[in-house]
């Protein structure tokens, strides 16, 4: 791509899609099977901006690119080749789609999180952040309805008042369970809801459980992580858009060696759960003894 950046990536069955920071054909279209490039696509009107992000629905078979300057969203209709802009209530950042195939919106000034209608690019919800916490990144929503948001130094669940509660990381570093203060993506298994955030200035990503607890990093060649993207058709392969020595960016796969960690780190909470399960029985039927003890 020479020295032209890289905004977001997103896949729809077979084919990747990448998000240029260029004036026209900002999107490149690569194979998901041997990453030759395909074609681009245009989307007239879109100012460039670091920003900006790129994500995809596979059931309308659509792209979405933010628009932050211009305050709306391009959508891409790939059967079509129809584009459209939705007005957005803020700036939008990062881009997201629901359980439900609605778009959400990360927006700033003034920080919130908007949700389009798939269909008709209305807004649909409007959720203002709790202040204090800087500007938002990118948001998710877990299927327990849950949002996940990226904010300038944690990663933070909100409710749907937009207040905190649950964070993660209090303090900045590159130690075990901490984060720089740029987390700046998410993405999120479907089934597991592992949550990966790129942790831009450690050079790795995070894995965090739903509840945001740590789970492990993966630090694999990785230099400045910026986007990440789940393949829908192909679940364990994550691909990540970073900063390398050679190029200005490069679409990563990981995991094979990951998901023997994942799947341990699931035996141990569910240990972890089953310990506490027995010992709740056990501290009740000690109580109904009437604090007799039974070892």
């Amino acid at each position: 791509m020479g020295d032209v950046d890289v905004l977001g990536v997103t896949s729809v069955d077979d084919e990747l899609f990448v998000l240029l920071d260029r004036d026209s054909g900002q999107v490149a279209v690569y194979s998901v099977n041997d990453y030759r490039l395909l074609r681009h696509l245009s989307l007239p009107g879109l100012e460039r901006n670091s920003e900006n992000d790129l994500t995809s629905c596979v059931r309308h078979r659509c792209l979405y690119a933010s628009d932050h300057d211009n305050r709306r969203v391009h959508r891409y209709d790939l059967a079509s080749s129809a584009t459209s802009k939705w007005p957005v209530p803020g700036f939008p950042c990062g881009l997201s789609v629901t359980p439900s195939s609605n778009l959400l919106v990360a927006c700033r000034l003034p920080h919130k999180l908007v949700e389009l209608s798939a269909d008709s690019g209305q807004c649909v919800r409007e959720i203002a952040l709790q202040s204090g916490n800087g500007w938002p990144c990118h948001a998710v929503q877990l299927t327990t309805g849950q949002y996940v948001v990226t904010f300038r130094d944690r990663v933070c669940i909100v409710d749907n008042d937009g207040r905190v509660t649950r964070s993660y990381c209090g303090q900045c570093g590159s130690g075990v369970g901490q984060l720089t203060c740029v987390p700046r993506h998410l993405a999120v298994d479907e089934d597991s809801q592992f949550i990966f955030v790129a942790d831009f200035f450690n050079d790795r990503v995070v894995v965090l459980s739903p509840t945001l607890e740590f789970v492990l990093y993966i630090n694999e060649r990785l230099s400045r992580p910026r986007r990440l993207h789940f393949h829908h058709a192909r679940a364990r392969f994550l691909f990540v858009l970073d900063d390398s020595p050679s190029l200005t960016w490069q679409v990563m796969m990981l995991l094979p060696h990951c998901l023997e960690l994942l799947f341990l780190s699931l035996f141990c909470f569910a240990c972890y759960y089953l310990f506490s399960y027995l010992y709740g029985l056990l501290t009740h039927y000690t109580k109904e003894l009437g604090g007799r003890v039974l070892w």
